[in-house]
């Protein structure tokens, strides 16, 4: 939401694509420095360092948070098997039978979320082009974009949060990543399809609910990805994904491109969100599933996961 903001004040008021990049990484720089003060360290890497009292004091907080008794869970004297953080993981691991179907089926989720997300956001931007309508790629005419509307349309983004946080644990994860998928093809493929037809008011009230549903899909499949890979792999299964999907944001471009016709892009992208929607749907659901066992285990019958009592040695 900051970016359009940003543009509009560096490059159509001061003309500097070069402060836009640097007002740009003063956000992220604000939250580097928040996260190394205010985000707890890993329970599981203290315990690797042998720093057995501040992973407990960090999982006591985190049952509080969670509404439960820290002293019952985690009672003076409770040690943890230092064994068992001492596992390590590399990336060939996840081509194991074990983990190979669902590594792959992630990576080509993890490629649509981006191809989708990314793409969405710059045929947004493109589309509210004014200087050349978005169609001709002209680098010689000087951009004069819609702030307003590319504002509005990215303001999407926190109620696809809201919505993903309401959603999550209601309808389970997969029917949320599917039916946002599904409902972001159709809501781009109309945007892109019928950006002639269509007035301003109208595509700014597509363009909002398409970024809608790829927030949606993105916040889910964050979660989704952390709660399939189990604790000695879960770091690297999704750092894995996540590199996958930096290729699909790499492409991105080159999909949104000023010489591609919007029908063109219209086609690709309802493609590729039916794709990442078949994909998605093949993967095992984790809502109300012991933190790591979907992936492995048959849960058709299983209790919810508040039902679970969960020891020390498996929080790590």
């Amino acid at each position: 939401m900051l970016v359009p903001i940003i543009a509009y004040y560096a490059i159509e008021i001061q003309d500097s694509w070069r402060l836009f990049v640097i007002l740009c990484a003063v956000p992220c720089l604000i939250s580097l420095i928040a996260g190394m003060k205010f985000v707890p360290e890993s329970p599981r890497w203290l315990i690797m360092k042998g720093r057995n009292e501040e992973a407990l004091d960090i999982l006591r907080r985190a049952a509080m948070v969670n509404g439960k008794d820290p002293q019952e869970l985690f009672p003076p004297g409770y040690t943890i098997r230092t064994e068992v953080a001492q596992e390590e993981a590399s990336y060939k691991e996840l081509f194991k039978p074990k983990w190979r179907r669902l590594t792959l089926i992630l990576f080509v989720v993890w490629m649509g979320f981006a191809l989708c997300y990314y793409g969405t956001i710059m045929a947004v931007t493109r589309i509210f082009d004014e200087s050349n309508n978005g169609n001709n790629g002209d680098d010689n005419v000087a951009a004069a974009f819609d702030y307003s509307a590319i504002f509005i349309s990215s303001s999407a983004e926190a109620i696809g949060t809201t919505l993903a946080i309401a959603m999550v644990d209601r309808i389970g994860r997969i029917p949320t990543i599917v039916g946002s998928y599904l409902w972001g093809g159709i809501t781009v493929f109309s945007m892109c399809f019928f950006v002639e037809q269509l007035g301003r008011p109208a595509l700014i009230t597509i363009s909002f609910l398409a970024r809608i549903c790829e927030m949606i899909a993105s916040c889910t499949i964050w979660i989704l990805t952390a709660e399939l890979f189990s604790t000695e792999i879960r770091s690297t299964g999704h750092s894995a994904t996540n590199a996958v999907s930096r290729l699909g944001g790499f492409l991105s471009p080159y999909l949104i491109a000023g010489t591609i016709p919007f029908r063109t892009i219209a086609i690709i992208f309802l493609a590729i969100h039916l794709i990442a929607a078949f994909f998605a749907s093949r993967l095992p659901e984790t809502n109300g599933v012991e933190l790591g066992k979907a992936a492995t285990t048959d849960h058709k019958n299983m209790d919810p996961i508040s039902q679970y009592e969960t020891s020390g040695t498996e929080l790590i």
